[in-house]
């Protein structure tokens, strides 16, 4: 079965559902959203949508399972002076040997498989138990946890140097020797040099790293950051994994970009570009021994196929897109559903600065010298679409409109409950568009993708035949996820739709630095606008969490009151597992496969 039949099918049996829909259904005019007004300092509980077995006419309200902790920031030295010595420990007590007994797991692309901290590393690290992180996340509460580094984050008096002690002891694999602070310096100058694609390029581009002993570091920047721990040296997305000095320098860059050198739990094998990556249990290992020892993560990108191969015992782990969740059960594969891992809409690309070389002022949805008419454009585009229909028919109830394009569990503390999702009023956008000076519509493309976790193609495809309903001229452009994302980061999507995810992120303003702000050198940026860089300078230099909610509810007003995108539902990771797999800590709110030294085996 192929990507192609399956979108043709979908495409027509999610438009005789709409036909036969109008035909019962009177359509109902709305009005803008009222002007919000910004919430009390308090926390307000954001309602999240609990995923269905079948569709329902209504979301079911369910409360945010295990909010996140909301990052404090930095705990301040006596003074700006080294930090004190780790205590050197066992690394770990003896493990039982792992069994002989291999965990495939199916993922539909590797990211751009260059495996260094200079490359583009959100997905693939997602997937790489070979590397791991300064600091760790708790899988169940997101809190922040010492991993390499011994212990928690320490900053001088003045927020502008972390100091660093790391752990004693810790190997990389294959006899490359021990992690030093040399490891750590090389890491974080080699993901901000020239040409890194690291999206944490800029601050690490900052950063003058000091050694000050084989296991402690100080890292001076040129103004606070509290968002640096989060920003880059997580295994949330892994932006830093910590590599060996000295075998890059030994081998080159190019062989350790395909066969990367690490301290994880695992060590890679066998990496075949573009098909599979192979791993092998580290014995003994300092955090965690797995309970098997090999690990093989292939690459499948038809879903009915990681369907086929989880029945059939030839895969252990596979992402499932909500459309195919009815198929897999009926199939007796078991669905583990990880929650609120982000939010997943369109993009309207070409909302660049006007001082880019690729910005077109004459974008229906930008028209820089007519703003208001953009506006009514970007409004129209909303509202004909109907969120509802395409989480019942599309996702199969496995969602839940929402207003922002933030996850639950980041705007905890800065959101609006008098924000509503955007209305369906179809013959309302036909008349915006009208007065936009668009009777008959006009042509746009949009281009459809598959990514690991999100129903990138089938939101594509359902939110295309509602323009189309209101006299926009849709053209289908497949293309693939990497040069996508190279297209995003060169800024060249003017006047092009794409589907877009924003996922849940240790902290609301770092997760905006990679989507909307112009400094980004990340490669999911969606739009930019001087207004909305100016509020991301000032959160960015807002250490205190609850001053700094007051900046994000203001970013996400501004968004919202503008229409700058087309949000549509909630996310939340199906992820099928074969009869073999037994507890599995999965992180909460991250949208990719990850955690495999954490699977037991039945």
């Amino acid at each position: 079965m192929t990507r192609k039949w399956i979108n043709g099918a979908i495409a027509v049996v999610f438009l005789l559902s709409l036909v036969l829909g109008a035909c019962s259904r009177e359509e109902v005019r709305t009005v803008t959203p009222a002007p919000t007004v910004a919430p009390a300092a308090k926390a307000t509980g954001a309602p999240t949508v609990a995923p269905t077995a079948k569709p329902t006419p209504k979301p079911t309200v369910a409360p945010v399972a295990k909010a996140s902790p909301s990052p404090a920031p930095p705990a301040a030295t006596a003074a700006p002076k080294p930090a004190p010595s780790p205590t050197a420990k066992p690394l770990s007590k003896p493990a039982p040997p792992p069994k002989a007994q291999t965990v495939t797991v199916l993922a539909d692309n590797l990211g751009f498989e260059g495996f260094l901290p200079s490359s583009d590393t959100q997905i693939g690290f997602s997937l790489l138990p070979n590397y791991e992180a300064l600091w760790n996340l708790d899988p169940d509460t997101r809190e922040l946890l010492p991993m390499l580094a011994e212990t928690m984050p320490q900053w001088s008096e003045d927020q502008k140097t972390l100091f660093i002690n790391l752990r004693q002891g810790v190997q990389f694999q294959d006899g490359w020797g021990e992690m030093t602070a040399e490891d750590v310096k090389f890491t974080i100058e080699m993901a901000g040099r020239d040409g890194s694609i690291n999206p944490s390029k800029t601050v690490m581009a900052q950063a003058k790293v000091e050694i000050l002993g084989p296991y402690k570091l100080a890292v001076h920047i040129p103004a606070p950051d509290w968002g640096w721990v989060f920003n880059a040296a997580t295994p949330a997305r892994y932006q830093l994994p910590i590599v060996s000095k000295k075998y890059i320098e030994k081998v080159g860059e190019k062989e350790a970009s395909n066969m990367p050198i690490g301290t994880g739990p695992f060590k890679m094998v066998k990496h075949e570009f573009g098909k599979s990556i192979e791993f092998e249990a580290v014995p003994n290992h300092w955090r965690v021994t797995p309970d098997y020892k090999t690990l093989v993560i292939k690459v499948i990108k038809e879903p009915a196929t990681v369907i086929a191969m989880l029945r059939t015992g030839e895969a252990d782990v596979g992402a499932i897109p909500a459309p195919f969740v009815p198929e897999a059960r009926a199939g007796g594969i078991e669905i583990r559903t990880i929650r609120n891992v982000g939010t997943i809409g369109i993009a309207l690309g070409g909302q660049y600065l006007p001082s880019r070389d690729t910005f077109d002022p004459n974008v229906p949805w930008v028209l820089a010298k007519e703003p208001d008419r953009a506006l009514k454009v970007r409004k129209a585009l909303n509202l004909a679409v109907n969120r509802q229909e395409i989480i019942d028919k599309v996702l199969n109830g496995i969602g839940g409109p929402w207003p922002i394009i933030a996850s639950p569990v980041n705007v905890e503390a800065s959101y609006d409950p008098s924000w509503k999702p955007y209305p369906y009023d179809p013959v309302e956008a036909k008349r915006l568009l009208t007065e936009a000076g668009y009777p008959n519509g006009f042509e746009v493309t949009m281009v459809q993708f598959a990514s690991t976790g999100h129903s990138t193609e089938e939101i594509a495809e359902a939110v295309s035949i509602y323009w189309e309903k209101i006299g926009i001229k849709v053209k289908r452009q497949p293309i693939d996820l990497t040069a996508q994302r190279s297209r995003q980061l060169a800024r060249r999507n003017a006047g092009v739709a794409f589907p877009a995810w924003r996922n849940t992120w240790d902290d609301e303003m770092i997760g905006v630095t990679s989507f909307y702000w112009s400094k980004s050198t990340a490669l999911g940026l969606q739009f930019e606008y001087s207004a909305i860089d100016a509020l991301i300078d000032k959160g960015l230099a807002e250490a205190d969490f609850a001053k700094r909610q007051k900046i994000n509810y203001d970013f996400h007003k501004l968004i919202y009151d503008n229409y700058y995108s087309v949000p549509v539902s909630l996310e939340h990771m199906p992820v099928g597992v074969g009869k073999r797999i037994g507890e599995w800590r999965m992180l909460t709110g991250n949208p990719f496969l990850y955690g495999f030294e954490n699977i037991k085996l039945k």
